[in-house]
């Protein structure tokens, strides 16, 4: 369909219906995209958030935050996707992808809830156990509301690798907005290509500034704390 710069081919593939609706449309993709994001990201908070506060609140284990950040910049995530669905089989490879899209997730979660909880003033904690508070209570009511703006920031980090890593699916056969770029190039259909690598740039940037508004609220939230503490 031309070059890249060619704008004629951009705007009639964008006003062809055919590219937005059916299994392979745009808007289809697109959801995909956004599930395999969502789901991933969940799986991994399930496992990041409890360790990454047990880590904090008990201080065992700190070696292994360290560790695990350097291990996630040394492990290849196409590596780790390919592995993984050859281990577990082709017919499991929507759990492959979910599997190394957590991974990849679990660092930044982790060392989000773990540094959450270590800078909370060991005054606060002090002041709640004086007024009898359980170790439970003292991890619900303190150290998770004390520790969230660090926590989302967490998740902030890991969506901004997740989403942009979902680009890999289609390589063992699922969906998401990488498709149109595999296809597109193999189909030299560059506006397909440009089309879906815009969607992914605005995807992510949406994403990490809603997140990121999101954590700015919270520690809004916190500061009379902070006053109180030092004021």
């Amino acid at each position: 369909m031309g070059n890249v710069g060619d704008l004629g081919a951009f705007g009639a593939w964008l006003s062809d219906g055919a590219n937005w609706t059916g299994r392979y449309g745009l808007l289809n993709l697109i959801v995909e995209h956004l599930a395999l994001t969502a789901l991933s990201l969940l799986i991994a908070a399930l496992i990041a958030i409890p360790v990454g506060l047990f880590i904090g609140h008990t201080g065992r284990g700190e070696i292994f935050v360290v560790g695990l950040g350097s291990l996630s910049r040394a492990i290849p995530t196409m590596g780790l996707l390919f592995a993984l669905v050859l281990l577990l089989g082709v017919e499991f490879r929507e759990l492959s992808v979910l599997l190394a899209l957590s991974t990849i997730a679990l660092p930044p979660l982790i060392a989000g809830a773990y540094s959450g909880v270590t800078t909370i003033p060991p005054s606060i904690r002090d002041s709640a156990t004086a007024q009898g508070m359980t170790t439970w209570q003292l991890v619900r009511h303190v150290e998770v509301p004390l520790a969230s703006p660090s926590l989302i920031g967490g998740l902030r980090i890991a969506f901004i690798q997740v989403v942009s890593t979902v680009v890999l699916a289609p390589l063992v056969g699922l969906g998401g907005l990488g498709f149109g770029i595999i296809q597109g190039l193999a189909l030299r259909n560059y506006a397909q290509v440009t089309v879906s690598s815009l969607v992914i740039i605005v995807i992510t940037i949406t994403g990490e500034r809603l997140i990121g508004f999101w954590q700015h609220r919270t520690k809004a939230r916190l500061t009379p704390l902070d006053k109180l503490e030092n004021p």
